[in-house]
């Protein structure tokens, strides 16, 4: 069995992509299925929440000419039926290191590993930029998911992030089977204000069949998750269970979607 592998991300920082990664990945989790999260974000906060270390990181793997190394590289986490691959404040340094076919690393690093069968889910926190380290986790994906929140900056980014999926979809040598499976919105305002109201309406618009509910709010309890270390499907209170319940409906979908 092969885990089906998601690129989660936005070339904007700030819209909760990260944020967004740990929360489907507890909620994932916490629907049986086995979790494996590659964190190619130079800015590592993924791996810092998930208390992910290990001996080699992502930059080892982007860097190594051993396709072993993602193997070796995968570290179980402090979250039940979480593992990851960390990422490193090094990778800034694959978008202008001179290597061979830098945008195919991530491609070759996970060539024939077994120890991926080991998960049902791999979920590959991007950078948010549209560099290399985007490219790597772009052809490697089975599919993508765009997280933004409901701002006219942010909304734009979504178009410019999905014309580089594009690129990636229409090149034979890269990626042709890539799909976009859904937008996730996020940071809400509950109730929404005129702006995120008009914004969302926007989205709808123009991506109506690829917009996914329901509309993730802003919650104070996903930044007390992060800063505790913790999966917010473990923590209580209304903020925290009601994200949890959102995180889960959005894991369903990916499981049915996945099917």
């Amino acid at each position: 069995m092969t885990p089906t592998i998601t690129a989660i991300g936005n070339q904007k920082g700030g819209v909760g992509k990260t944020s967004t990664v740990l929360g489907l990945a507890a909620a994932l989790a916490a629907e049986g299925r086995r979790v494996l999260v590659l964190d190619v974000d130079a800015q590592a906060n993924a791996s810092s929440t998930l208390d992910a270390v290990g001996e080699f990181d992502m930059y080892d793997v982007l860097s190594s000419e051993d396709p072993g190394t993602l193997g070796q590289a995968i570290v179980p986490t402090a979250w039940v039926g979480v593992s990851a691959v960390p990422g490193s404040r090094q990778l800034a340094r694959i978008e202008s290191e001179t290597m061979l076919m830098p945008e195919l690393r991530l491609k070759t690093a996970l060539w024939e590993v077994d120890e991926l069968k080991a998960f049902d889910d791999v979920l590959i926190d991007l950078p948010p930029a549209l560099g290399r380290l985007t490219l790597n986790g772009l052809i490697v994906a089975d599919r993508v998911i765009v997280v933004t929140e409901p701002a006219a900056y942010s909304v734009e980014a979504v178009a410019k992030f999905l014309e580089t999926v594009r690129a990636v979809r229409k090149s034979p040598q890269l990626n042709p089977t890539l799909r976009l499976a859904g937008i996730i919105v996020n940071k809400a305002h509950t109730p929404l204000t005129n702006e995120h109201t008009f914004q969302i309406g926007q989205l709808k618009e123009v991506f109506a069949d690829e917009l996914r509910m329901p509309l993730l709010p802003r919650r104070t309890a996903v930044e007390d998750a992060a800063s505790a270390h913790l999966p917010i499907t473990t923590l209580t209170g209304d903020g925290a269970t009601t994200m949890s319940h959102l995180y889960r409906a959005h894991a369903r979908w990916m499981i049915e979607d996945a099917a």
